[in-house]
């Protein structure tokens, strides 16, 4: 239990609600905590006043009943987990435009007055190639309380607006404000920026990320053109949102908070559509570095949630790879799943695991340059030299176990063709039913054993011997099932691309899932398995790997001891 030595006080906006019997709902903004107890609408009402007068923790609790002090402990934990609780700290008379902003600075901070008094004292300067927006964002830095605000002229990112925040004693913070053909971006409302992150804004916005080219588009209103009133209001509203996001950074800098690790900008439409949006951009992977492999939380076990903890990954309007979804696919006899903006498909028994095949699959791309994320690479660590696999997962074992199958699958001269060692499972027999009857493909099982290490590779062979599925695990079913299922998907996309139309049920420029992986849950945990008990595989962390950790991404490097 961590020490509580500051006098506290209840933030002057949480507001309490009686529950009855059930307990008291305490909330502020849009955050809301329930105590819960028959009992406990009562207790907080006797403790309410004691709370909004300031408190010392520990002296408050001594004052408790000692049968109910871990009730009071625990309420207690939960209004300072939420930030219900302020410091009760020196205070000042306040403005008119101190009263104003109060109840917000109260919500950002635990010190409101001292961000008060920062606000008053900070400087920010603002360099714009639009007059009429930098006049709006003057204005809405004035209303938030900031006194001084100039313009400043040296050199700088040429983008439609940003500003130097100056808070004393701490560095200075950037924010920016760009725009192009209807989408502005302003922020980051939850960090500093930095000069590296309007460079990122800017390709994006040069790229294919902001719908059209580069360029303000009537952004700054001074092309002689009549100004329509919409992109006044919509102005107005950045220049808000930008005030905002610099108050905020008062906050943080009073509180000493740390900046998250990726930054969130406002993305606004001419439409005065207005949400924000992570602005991710994990570094790509170097396997030449090794490093210990990444160690920490335990990330979800169902695929459904694994995808949802990497949902950042995939947003729409910043993700640096697009959203894993089935679209138009068909989803039997496998799953099948596309990614946006991208021509990466994925498979998988369900629609979730198709759709995290198809992800795995994007963030290859990304990840190791010079690799198009379907098992061809170039380059001096590409993926056919067979001397490194490389893994990529939402859980560190699905990372390792594929970093070792892409290893040993492509050892090419020490594979031997052996007899099938017993019948078909049931699921393997399903899928190649559905190769072979269903979809009537004349194919055959190749089956190969490595140097007697208890690895098994199988290829599904169609006509011509043209391999279809290829998989490897430690254990032949589970290296039959995933090059079934891999036979199975590639057969089920051409056939729907072939009869229907291809732009729109089959994904438009997607290219069928690659023929050879080595992902499926069944095999990644057996690869995994088999490199830690045999000790035949080394496996390590690329460079990279702790930043790509921290976003829910696990990555692996396995090379032959």
């Amino acid at each position: 239990m961590p020490e509580h030595t500051a006098l506290l006080r209840l933030k002057s906006a949480v507001r309490a609600r009686s529950l009855a019997e059930e307990g008291v709902a305490l909330s502020m903004g849009a955050t809301a905590v329930v105590v819960r107890g028959t009992r406990a609408d009562t207790v907080w009402r006797a403790l309410e006043p004691a709370l909004r007068a300031g408190f010392d923790r520990q002296a408050l609790t001594e004052r408790f009943p000692a049968g109910g002090r871990p009730f009071l402990e625990g309420v207690l934990d939960q209004l300072e987990e939420h930030g219900f609780l302020r410091e009760a700290e020196e205070e000042h008379g306040l403005s008119e435009s101190e009263l104003a902003a109060y109840p917000h600075m109260e919500s950002l901070t635990a010190r409101p007055y001292a961000a008060l008094r920062a606000l008053a004292e900070s400087t920010v300067r603002i360099r714009s190639s639009c007059p009429l927006l930098e006049a709006e964002a003057r204005r809405a830095l004035g209303r938030a309380g900031f006194r001084e605000v100039r313009a400043y002229t040296g050199p700088g990112p040429d983008t439609l607006l940003t500003t130097r925040l100056s808070v004393p004693g701490r560095e200075e913070a950037l924010h920016l404000v760009a725009a192009d053909r209807g989408v502005w971006v302003s922020g980051p409302r939850n960090a500093p920026g930095s000069p590296e992150l309007v460079e990122r804004v800017r390709a994006w916005f040069e790229g294919s990320g902001a719908p059209g080219a580069s360029g303000a588009d009537g952004a700054s209103g001074t092309d002689g053109a009549e100004e329509s009133p919409g992109l006044a209001i919509t102005r107005s509203l950045v220049a808000a949102q930008l005030a905002l996001a610099l108050v905020a950074q008062v906050a943080r800098s009073v509180d000493g908070t740390e900046a998250p690790g990726d930054p969130e900008l406002m993305v606004t439409t001419d439409e005065l559509v207005s949400e924000p949006h992570p602005f991710v951009a994990p570094p790509a992977l170097d396997p030449r570095v090794e490093a210990p492999l990444p160690t920490g939380a335990a990330p979800p076990e169902e695929v459904p949630d694994q995808l949802d903890a990497v949902a950042h990954l995939w947003d729409r309007v910043f993700g640096p790879v697009g959203e894993p979804r089935p679209g138009d696919l068909e989803q039997l006899p496998v799953g099948l799943a596309r990614v946006d903006r991208s021509p990466f498909l994925g498979t998988g028994t369900t629609t979730a695991s198709a759709r995290l095949d198809a992800l795995i699959t994007a963030l290859h791309a990304v990840a190791w340059p010079g690799r198009d994320g379907r098992g061809v690479g170039t380059g001096d660590h590409g993926r056919d030299d067979g001397h490194r696999g490389l893994g990529i997962g939402l859980t560190p074992s699905a990372a390792v176990g594929e970093a070792v199958g892409d290893l040993v699958v492509r050892a090419h001269d020490r594979w031997q063709d052996v007899d099938q060692p017993e019948p078909m499972s049931a699921p393997a027999r399903r899928l190649w039913a559905a190769l072979t009857l269903r979809f009537g493909v004349g194919a055959r099982l190749r089956r190969q054993e490595l140097d007697g290490t208890g690895l098994w590779r199988v290829a599904v062979l169609g006509p011509g011997d043209e391999p279809l599925g290829v998989s490897a695990a430690a254990g032949a079913d589970a290296a039959a099932q995933e090059a079934l299922l891999r036979a199975v998907a590639r057969v089920q996309f051409e056939r729907r691309r072939r009869e229907g139309d291809s732009a729109r049920d089959a994904g438009g420029n997607a290219e069928p899932p690659a023929v050879t992986a080595t992902r499926t849950g069944a095999v990644t945990a057996s690869l995994a398995r088999w490199a830690h008990e045999t000790g035949l595989v080394r496996v390590y962390a690329p460079g990279g790997a702790d930043a790509w950790a921290e976003r829910g991404v696990y990555t692996a490097v396995a090379s032959w001891t």
